[in-house]
């Protein structure tokens, strides 16, 4: 019998090989290139076709500055990971909040994801997960008993991953994103 009767012809198989990218905490000398990710993965996650332009570019000169990056990199309730691809660029990054929990977490010692994207061309590669597993160690390593976040109710992949992840809803709550009233959902992950 040859090698092609190992596998049923109708299952294929996939190898998918990562590429290494290094994860650190992010420094003020980061402040503009992560700025530029921030702004570049929020019209990848929110732009057309999921909402008008005008809305996002009205919440990007809103939320998204050098500046205002400054500010929330110095900010001691707050963390910054970025995802350093070989070629050295900036392709994803996630944000810590700390002492924010949502009233459904009261009393339970939590820390927020408040953002992480990846460039859409990062997405499928484990760059997501392994943002995740760091933010869930540094969880760990803080003390944390809960790892919380917030996710546009419209964001199928984003909520797929997150229970991939291990994520349950806990709540929900709106979200002024411009001038339109969206609903996030909550959601949750015991840090073990």
């Amino acid at each position: 019998m040859g090698q092609e009767h190992l596998f049923p012809a109708n299952i294929t198989t996939k190898l998918v090989l990562k590429t290494p990218f290094q994860i650190r905490t992010a420094t003020l000398e980061d402040a503009v290139a992560l700025t530029d990710l921030a702004i570049r993965t929020m019209r990848e996650a929110f732009g057309p076709p999921h909402n008008p332009a005008e809305l996002v570019e009205a919440y990007i000169q809103e939320a998204f500055s050098v500046e205002q990056t400054r500010q929330e990199l110095l900010d001691s309730q707050a963390t910054f990971l970025v995802s350093i691809s070989p070629e050295q660029e900036v392709v994803g990054y996630a944000k810590l909040r700390r002492n924010r929990p949502p009233r459904q977490l009261k009393g339970q010692h939590a820390i927020e994801i408040q953002r992480l994207y990846v460039l859409d061309s990062q997405i499928g590669n484990g760059l997501g997960r392994q943002l995740m597993e760091n933010c869930l160690d540094r969880a760990r390593r803080e003390g944390y008993q809960v790892l919380w976040l917030g996710v546009w109710e419209r964001n199928k992949r984003a909520i797929g991953f997150y229970e991939r992840m291990g994520f349950q809803q806990c709540g929900w709550h709106y979200f002024q994103f411009g001038h339109e009233r969206q609903r996030d959902y909550w959601m949750k992950k015991e840090v073990q």
